[in-house]
This record gives structure tokens, sequence and C-alpha cells, in this order.
């Protein structure tokens, strides 16, 4: 029962980190932490960030044209928002 409740206590923990990290209200110590943003994702999140990389990498040395290098933005940009839609609060 105490294993359980601290393996609890410090998923909560963990999962409030993230979210504070990731909204940027974290304190100043624990702001941008990505080994937990990193640790948390999802293995979809990781691949899409692999793929924003490689094609940023691509394009830093010089294997990808600045046309194809938006086409790949704009298509991970549209599948993003497919997945994660943004939901504006009405006045």
């Amino acid at each position: 029962m105490l294993v359980a409740t601290v393996a609890a206590a410090a998923y909560i923990v963990l999962i409030t980190l993230h979210v504070l990290a990731v909204r940027g209200d974290a304190p100043d110590g624990t702001r941008c932490r990505p080994r937990i943003a990193r640790w948390l994702a999802t293995s979809e999140e990781r691949r899409r960030g692999r793929a924003e990389s490689d094609a940023t990498q691509r394009l830093m040395a010089g294997s990808m044209d600045r046309a194809s290098y938006r086409a790949a933005m704009a298509a991970m940009a549209v599948q993003d928002s497919a997945d994660h839609p943004v939901r504006v609060p009405r006045e």
C-alpha cells in the first residue's frame, strides 16, 4: 500500500511538472526541462519531433530546398492540428 502511494505521488508530481513546463508557468528553476517532456511524450510525439529535427538538419545541410522544407512543415502542422485542435474559449 505504501509503495503504491509513493508511486502515485511521484506520477502526479511528474505530470504536474510536465504541465507547468509546457505552459510556461513553472518556477524559474524547473522551467523548460526537456527531459520531462521527452520522458512523458507519446511515441507519436517523439516520431514527429524526430521528423521535424531531421527536416531542419537536412535544410541546414543543403540536402533539402526551402520549398520542400516548407511543404514538410506544413504537412506536419496539418496533421498536428487534426490531432490536437485548438479550442478558443468564447467571451
